[in-house]
């Protein structure tokens, strides 16, 4: 004999049932958003809403949520398992694609009265979607875009009409105006469907070069701005980056914090990143091998590790890696932007994928031997030290 109520006394409940039903949905929501998530960027969605279905232990009625998240399916599971125990319904599924749970219901979001409906619903169902990672910079579209014209069709590029394939973003170093960008330009849109987008982020003085805080942001912004605006502009292309000295630092730190920016080639040159650069980190984020071309002659590097900090000699010795391919020349600092150097290294990588190889580093002179007896002497430390040692001989002569 079964011990439910009578089918009479549940139709004259039905609608206290669904009130207190909807208010356990909008707890569920609360306590989802604002305890569990509070202050989780990760979080992109969660809605809970009362949906029919076909079992009868809730009069035809269940608690459903909505969640999408941007993380590890794993991570996520191990953030609710301490609140709300559950079982997966929905085990594999390819990404995007969402996994169901049935989790039981904690007492925290059951509203006044609850205990009194018979019979009691226990669980709650939860759709999860894993979400690909937003744009680190957010960028309205105007709503002019938004309606057909006579001359444009809707979310047409209107900068022009050829198809590109590929943009090659181009990133200066300090003391430097960057003309050479135009040169460079001219000569990789020589190649059918490159398009070159010169980044400048103004003159970058020696001073704030070798500031180890606050200087450096403003670049660093500006960049990344820049290329998300192209990536708007551009959206089916491949992108690509070339980038000299402290623009080598620049999109490196790009790189580090925005995790949706995604690279076809990435080429270094007079190359000042630190030597223990995590390349490992950003394997799947750029295609190709990394191209350094550093130059033997070049001490600018040398002198950014030496007397500063956060920076390498890279652009003078190269990485050393297997996931960065070194490319020697007879170089100094300034010495990359010649129209041979360019058409013979840089633009067959764009036209055809070749990588140009260089015979220099085996046939180069010995390095200086000053140069090389300071690379041994810790300067940063020893500065640092003599500055302490004169602001304490001054505060004691007081």
């Amino acid at each position: 004999m079964s011990d439910s109520p009578p089918p009479e006394q549940l139709a004259k409940e039905a609608p206290l049932r669904k009130n207190l039903l909807h208010q356990t949905a909008l707890a569920l929501q609360g306590q989802f958003r604002n305890v569990i998530f509070d202050s989780d960027n990760r979080l992109h969605r969660i809605r809970f809403e009362v949906h029919p279905h076909k079992s009868t232990d809730d009069d035809g009625v269940e608690l459903y949520g909505h969640l999408e998240f941007e993380g590890e399916l794993d991570e996520l599971l191990k953030t609710l398992r301490p609140i709300f125990p559950f079982e997966i319904l929905s085990t594999t599924h390819p990404w995007n694609q969402p996994t169901v749970l049935e989790a039981n219901l904690s007492p925290l979001v059951l509203p006044l009265g609850w205990h009194q409906l018979d019979p009691i619903p226990t669980v709650f169902r939860l759709e999860i979607v894993l979400v690909d990672p937003a744009p680190s910079i957010r960028f309205t579209i105007p709503s002019h875009r938004l309606k057909p014209t006579p001359t444009l069709e809707p979310f047409s590029n209107p900068i022009d009409s050829k198809t590109h394939t590929e943009v090659v973003f181009l990133i200066h170093g300090i003391r430097d105006r960057a003309r050479w960008q135009s040169m460079v330009k001219r000569i990789l849109e020589e190649i059918d469907g490159v398009v070159v987008v010169p980044i400048r982020y103004g003159y970058f003085d020696l001073f704030r070069f070798w500031l180890p805080v606050w200087t450096r942001g403003q670049p660093i912004r500006t960049t990344r701005e820049q290329i998300q605006i192209a990536k708007n502009q551009y959206r089916d292309a491949k992108y690509s980056v070339i980038a000299h000295s402290f623009g080598t630092y620049t999109i490196s730190q790009v790189l580090g914090d925005t995790k949706d920016l995604v690279l076809n080639r990435l080429i270094l040159c007079g190359c000042i990143i630190s030597n223990d650069y995590p390349w490992e980190y950003l394997t799947g984020r750029i295609a190709h091998r990394v191209i350094n071309d550093f130059g033997t002659r070049d001490i600018w590097p040398f002198w950014a590790r030496k007397l500063s900090w956060g920076y390498g000699d890279t652009g003078r010795y190269g990485f050393g890696r297997a996931d960065v391919y070194d490319r020697a020349h007879d170089h100094s600092h300034g010495d990359y932007f010649d129209e041979e150097f360019i058409r013979a290294f840089w633009k067959p990588l764009f036209e055809s994928g070749r990588i140009a190889e260089s015979a220099w580093e085996e046939n180069a002179p010995k390095p200086n031997r000053l140069i090389e007896t300071i690379s041994f002497i810790p300067l940063k430390t020893l500065i640092l030290l003599g500055l302490l040692a004169m602001s304490a001989w001054r505060f004691c002569r007081v």
